[in-house]
This record gives structure tokens, C-alpha cells and sequence, in this order.
């Protein structure tokens, strides 16, 4: 079955580490781990733009996705980044979810960026929600998860780690709520 999970690391008062925060406070907030099981990765534009930035700027032609295919979902013109397969597609979320899921060969679909990940949330297209919790309070950045469609979620596990971090992961139920 494949799931289409988003990975996030967010800071004790719900703020992820983006370009809004300094690089003083973006050492060590980074969610560690790249899913393994990952058969497609999605992203939005923005996230897409950052990671092709750091490419360049680093000058090495690998980058921090898992191998296959990776969609991402703008209005913009963007070169691709050599070696990797990249479909750019334009429009609403639930018109490409099939076509994904399929690319994925029965691996997860790793969402990449806070606001795809809103959009899967209300269009009832996220299976899990991985976080890494960080004991830091940033007081400004871009939020987790913009409004999207009120949900429940179930706890399925749960990990400290010794720099004081949480590893959280929750199920979403289907279907809106109220």
C-alpha cells in the first residue's frame, strides 16, 4: 500500500526552519532522516527552488532526494538538476495523486514543503504526518501545516533522542470533520 507521508521538522511553538530564520538558527534543525522507503518525492515550487539553489551553490550535481521520480507541482519555468527525474506539473493536487502513487512502485510518496503538504491534508491525501519536534522557540518562520481541513490524527509512535528532540509520527484519518 502506498502512503503519501510529509517528513517535517518544526520547533516547540510549531515553526519550521525556512529562509525566514538565520542561519544561526537553522544549524541542526533539519529533519534528520530521508525516508528509505520513499518511491516518489513531491514538492511546491519554493522547495524545489531552494534545493536547486543549494545545488548550485555547493556546485555538486547530487541532491538530498531519494532515487526516482520527484514532482513538483508550479507555475514557474525551472532548469531540472542533471541525473535526477523530474516531472513539473501544474494544477490541483488531487488531478496528478494517482499518477504519483503509481510512480512510487509501492514506495511512500514523500511530500516536501509546508504548503503541498496543507493542500494533500485538505484534499484528504495524507496518510502520515512524521515530525521531528525540536526544543527551540523560534517566534517566527513559516508554520507546519497552513489552515487546511480539520482532522484527527492518531499517534503511532513516539522517540525521544538525546539532543532533546522527538521523533513524533501520526496517522490521518480519512474524511472531514468538524
Amino acid at each position: 500500500m502506498v502512503r503519501t507521508v510529509y517528513y517535517a521538522s518544526v520547533s516547540l511553538d510549531g515553526f519550521t526552519a525556512d529562509d525566514v530564520t538565520g542561519p544561526e538558527e537553522n544549524r541542526g534543525f533539519r529533519v534528520a532522516e530521508s525516508p528509505a522507503n520513499a518511491g516518489a518525492v513531491v514538492m511546491g515550487a519554493g522547495t524545489y527552488g531552494r534545493l536547486q539553489r543549494q545545488v548550485e551553490e555547493t556546485g555538486s550535481p547530487v541532491w538530498d532526494c531519494p532515487p526516482g521520480p520527484v514532482w513538483v507541482y508550479t507555475h514557474h519555468e525551472f532548469p531540472g538538476i542533471p541525473g535526477a527525474d523530474i516531472m513539473f506539473v501544474r494544477g490541483p493536487v488531487d488531478e496528478f495523486a494517482a499518477d504519483i502513487s503509481d510512480s512510487a512502485n509501492g514506495g511512500d510518496v514523500w511530500l516536501r514543503g509546508a504548503g503541498l503538504a496543507g493542500q494533500y491534508l485538505h484534499h484528504g491525501l495524507l496518510d502520515e504526518l512524521r515530525l521531528v519536534v525540536h526544543p527551540v522557540l523560534l517566534g517566527q518562520g513559516r508554520s507546519l501545516l497552513p489552515p487546511a481541513a480539520a482532522r484527527s490524527a492518531v499517534l503511532l509512535s513516539s522517540l525521544p533522542s538525546a539532543d532533546g528532540s522527538v521523533r513524533l509520527c501520526y496517522g490521518i484519518r480519512a474524511g472531514r470533520e468538524r
